[in-house]
């Protein structure tokens, strides 16, 4: 038996992909792939052709030439697009890996599991992206996490960065990912899995913060330096 992969019925339930891996052959599933990191890169780029995250660039418009400037907003913009496909190949390749490890679901049956992930926390940073967009200004922290919230009474900005990876997203992608594991396992191999769910993703979350911590102003300084203002 064939079965077709639909992303959105499968995205309110989990438990039903779960059950057609482990019984039929999947259809579409490479084209769905394609397709999802296409539009990761392409949103990735908008960003930052639109200026999101670019702070440490935008000061070299003061200090720089014209020039320097512009090779700065191309190296940026280079950096956005290597960055999607390392935290898409992350979610998918990566997650995968550690719940195949921690579960006797086989590394390859995962990847429609993930592929579900990143598409939910592609519409998040695209809905981010579109109110920023239409307020015309951004902020280095997002209103669907925890960061805002932090950033009223916490004045450490690396405790900050790690609650603003904590999204309302990062709970449904948990519930999701869940429910699949318990679909497709039978039964949960160990008491208490979704805490050790939720670990992961803590964990991931304070990775990704002290990315937030790399010197960006000055790495783009040391290129920059070398390149046509000093000639």
């Amino acid at each position: 038996m064939f079965f077709d992969y639909k992303f959105w019925q499968f995205l309110t339930n989990p438990s039903k992909l779960a059950d057609q891996l482990q019984t039929s052959s999947m259809h579409g599933f490479k084209k769905r792939i394609l397709c999802v990191f296409l539009v990761g890169v392409l949103l990735f780029a908008l960003r930052d052709i639109w200026g999101m995250n670019t702070e440490s660039v935008t000061s070299l418009l003061s200090t720089m030439t014209t020039t320097d400037y512009t090779i700065a907003r191309y190296v940026s913009l280079v950096g956005a697009i290597v960055w999607s496909f390392i935290y898409m190949a992350f979610h998918f390749f990566g997650f995968a890996y550690i719940v195949s490890r921690l579960t006797t679901i086989p590394f390859k049956k995962l990847f429609p599991l993930q592929l579900l992930v990143i598409g939910v926390l592609l519409i998040e940073k695209a809905v981010v992206f579109l109110v920023f967009a239409m307020k015309g200004a951004a902020t280095s922290v997002s209103f669907l996490s925890l960061g805002p919230l932090a950033a009223t009474f916490l004045d450490n900005w690396y405790a900050i960065l790690f609650l603003n990876q904590l999204t309302v997203t990062t709970a449904f992608i948990i519930v999701l990912q869940y429910q699949f594991i318990r679909t497709y396992t039978g039964n949960i191999e160990r008491k208490g899995f979704i805490w050790l769910l939720i670990g992961i993703h803590v964990a991931m979350a304070l990775i990704v913060a002290a990315v937030g911590f790399i010197p960006l102003e000055s790495l783009f300084h040391s290129l920059i330096e070398g390149g046509a203002g000093n000639e």
